[in-house]
C-alpha cells in the first residue's frame, strides 16, 4: 500500500485526515479545513468543499499544475485562503481528531500552525493500490485495473470493481453498481453461459 506523506497523516486517518471531499466534506459545515495539493484533483475538491468550510486554506509548495481557469476560480472564492510556497510538515490533533496543522514557508526560519478540524491531501495522485495484483492482471495507464463492460480483466474468471478501476467517480455507489454487474457476469461466467439471462422474456 501507499505510505504516508505526512507526519500524523495515518494517525488521524478518519478522524480528520481525508482524500475525498465529495466523501467527506459534509462533516466540515462551517469549519476550518485544509487541502494539500497543485494537482486538477486538490482543486476540484477544494472548490467543492468551499460549500461548507468556513475556511479554506490551500497549501501549494511546488508549480500549480491544474487547469489555470479551474484555480482562477478557486481563488475567487471568498473563503480560500492561498498559502504558496508553504509546505505542510505535520498534521496535530488529540483524541477528538484532527487539531491544526503545522507549515513552513520557503526560507522561512520557524514553522507556524494552522487551526483546523479537516485535511484533505491530494499529493499521492489518484493512483489505486493495486500491489497486491501487479504482474497478475493488466492495468491501464492511469494506474487502474483493465476490465471490460462486465467488470472482467485480462484473465478469464477474475473481475475487478471500485476504486480499483480508477474511475472519475469514487463513490460507493459506483462501487455498488459495479458490484451488480459483476456478480451477474460472475454467476454466467460459472455456468458457462455465453449471454446473460434477462428475467423479463419468459419462454
Amino acid at each position: 500500500g501507499r505510505k504516508p506523506s505526512y507526519k500524523g497523516e495515518d494517525t488521524y486517518l478518519g478522524q480528520g485526515v481525508s482524500y475525498c471531499a465529495t466523501c467527506d466534506g459534509a462533516f466540515y459545515r462551517d469549519s476550518e479545513v485544509a487541502v494539500v495539493g497543485v494537482n486538477q484533483e486538490a482543486v476540484d475538491e477544494a472548490q467543492f468543499l468551499t460549500k461548507f468550510a468556513s475556511t479554506v486554506h490551500w497549501i501549494t509548495n511546488t508549480k500549480i499544475t491544474a487547469d489555470e481557469g479551474c484555480v482562477n476560480e478557486l481563488l475567487k472564492c471568498s473563503n480560500v485562503k492561498h498559502w504558496t510556497g508553504t509546505k505542510m510538515t505535520a498534521i496535530n490533533g488529540d483524541d477528538s481528531g484532527v487539531t491544526s496543522i503545522a507549515v513552513r514557508k520557503k526560507e522561512a526560519d520557524s514553522e507556524e500552525t494552522i487551526d483546523v478540524e479537516g485535511v484533505f491531501i491530494y499529493v499521492a495522485g489518484s493512483k489505486p493500490i493495486t500491489d497486491f495484483c501487479e504482474g497478475k492482471v493488466d492495468f491501464k495507464e492511469d494506474g487502474g485495473v483493465d476490465v471490460n463492460e462486465e467488470m472482467s480483466t485480462s484473465v478469464p474468471g477474475v473481475f475487478a470493481i471500485g476504486d480499483i478501476r480508477n474511475t472519475p467517480y469514487k463513490q460507493v455507489v459506483v462501487a455498488a453498481s459495479d458490484g451488480c454487474v459483476a456478480a451477474m457476469a460472475i454467476d454466467r461466467y460459472l455456468k458457462g453461459r455465453k449471454n446473460v439471462r434477462v428475467d423479463w422474456i419468459h419462454e
